[in-house]
């Protein structure tokens, strides 16, 4: 069977094999609440933005200062690459950066309500994945990669909602994202794995479903 997986796929694999092995093979996802539609307007919003200045071969401003190069422009929406193996892995950055010594790397959205004191531990792996697809499909390009963070001040409502960016540079490892891969490959030509102590899911699905 021909397998089609994302960062997200691969971080369920990392977070319980068992629940991984599911969501592929038994199509039993993990259940999930409504999700805000706040971030996905705000996606778009950014994404016009970001566009607008591509086309003025210019840095919006909301970066300036925060990161040197440029837009990188014809780049694919959708990053893919399919393994010996016959997994296809598959990523889609936000947007692309094109760096002063012209290599491509990723650029990410991410919307907080403050400003960032970390990287979690799935963006670190979303752009591993996307760090490792570039290379993978021919691209010149570095181990790196960037997270752009937009968050609300106070403000006087009634004279717009004031945003703040925060540019983080990421040192990605390309070779997590292979090794995860691979590991996917045994995991899910495997029989069921066991079920995690530590996953609550686990356990739901055994009692709600009778999974044994």
């Amino acid at each position: 069977m021909e397998y089609k997986l994302s960062s997200s796929s691969l971080n369920l694999l990392e977070d319980c094999p068992r629940c991984f092995w599911l969501s592929q093979v038994k199509k039993i996802k993990r259940p999930s609440g409504p999700m805000s539609s706040i971030p996905i307007k705000m996606d778009s919003i950014i994404k016009k933005y970001f566009n607008k200045y591509r086309e003025l071969n210019e840095l919006p401003p909301i970066i300036q200062g925060k990161i040197t190069g440029r837009l990188a422009i014809d780049m694919p929406k959708t990053l893919t690459y399919t393994e010996d193996n016959g997994i296809t892995l598959m990523g889609r950055p936000d947007d692309y950066f094109e760096l002063e010594d012209n290599n491509i790397v990723a650029f990410d959205h991410k919307t907080k309500s403050k400003a960032p004191e970390d990287v979690h531990s799935s963006y670190k792996l979303q752009l591993n994945v996307y760090s490792y697809l570039l290379k993978a499909m021919g691209y010149k390009t570095t181990n790196k990669a960037y997270l752009a963070f937009y968050y609300p001040d106070d403000c006087e409502l009634h004279n717009g909602m004031c945003i703040h960016c925060t540019v983080i540079e990421v040192k990605t490892d390309p070779s997590h994202a292979k090794g995860l891969v691979n590991k996917a490959y045994n995991v899910l030509n495997g029989p069921m794995p066991k079920h995690s102590d530590n996953c609550e899911y686990c356990k739901w699905i055994e009692e709600t479903l009778k999974i044994k």
